[in-house]
């Protein structure tokens, strides 16, 4: 089942959503012995500096999802071009390295490195809830700066992950004209919770979300021509159908990994389960 989808050619059009999977080789050492069938996999965001994320409570249940406000944890560009990389390159599919910088000329120096270390394509988190600071895609001029700055210097494929509820019909129109090679719709939605007696803020993802996601990426595609990827409440091959008659050509699964760390594998079950379905009713 090899499809064609941001400038890298997959085996499947299943991905992980960033973060859920760690670094990347996490699951095929959880999962030895078992083909797992993503088309690529997708790393934690990976910032120029090491960051600890958000002091606990961090993850907390919500009716139909999950919300979490980890803040970006990760071991740093050296560490992880010299310790993690490698072993993700050993890995049967290709690696998406999410990546996140303070300013332009730090997403610079990440991408460029990664880019001579052979990342085979780079996802930028230009969406995450969970910083102190505006989102940067909230911030037209500057998310412009840095797409147009990556783009000019870097040959690797860039996607672009964004939210589903800050203007993402316009930025995906933009960001299609500067160059960007796909979409990641969404990131998590921006949201509160009180964990007791305290206001925390952070991101609601899984199920909850997929309605307002399923509209964005139907909207998107009726106004860009680039492919996008849906990620918003992904268990079933159900879900996918949703998403690809909205015109979605990949699908990331994010919180179903928490419950199910192989749901890759049950989705693609299902998929080939309706699919000989089908035949032996046509035929």
């Amino acid at each position: 089942m090899t499809v064609k989808f941001g400038n890298l050619t997959l085996s499947s059009p299943y991905l992980p959503a960033s973060g859920c999977y760690g670094y990347g080789t996490e699951a095929w050492k959880l999962f030895e012995g078992v083909t797992l069938t993503w088309g690529a996999v997708t790393t934690k965001t990976i910032t120029l500096k090491p960051r600890q994320g958000n002091a606990p409570p961090r993850i907390f249940e919500a009716e139909n999802g999950v919300i979490n406000r980890v803040g970006l944890q990760n071991c740093g560009l050296d560490i992880f071009i010299n310790e993690k990389f490698p072993e993700i390159k050993k890995l049967s599919c290709p690696a998406v390295i999410s990546i996140f910088g303070e300013n332009p000329d730090e997403w610079l120096e990440i991408a460029s490195r990664l880019g001579t270390a052979a990342a085979q394509a780079l996802e930028l988190n230009l969406s995450c809830p969970n910083l102190k600071g505006e989102v940067v895609t909230r911030d037209r001029k500057k998310c412009s700066a840095v797409v147009k700055k990556l783009r000019n210097a870097c040959s690797v494929p860039l996607w672009v992950k964004i939210n589903a509820v800050d203007s993402p019909v316009d930025l995906s129109m933009e960001l299609e004209k500067l160059g960007v090679d796909a979409i990641v719709c969404s990131n998590s939605i921006p949201c509160a919770v009180n964990f007791e007696g305290k206001i925390y803020e952070g991101g609601l993802t899984g199920p909850a979300i997929k309605p307002i996601v399923l509209k964005a990426v139907r909207q998107i595609r009726q106004k860009i021509s680039i492919d996008i990827a849906a990620c918003g409440g992904i268990s079933s091959y159900s879900d996918v159908e949703d998403y690809s008659l909205a015109g979605a050509s990949a699908f990331v699964i994010g919180t179903a990994l928490l419950k199910n760390p192989d749901a890759v594998n049950s989705i693609m079950n299902q998929q080939k389960e309706k699919i000989l379905r089908k035949g032996n009713n046509n035929g």
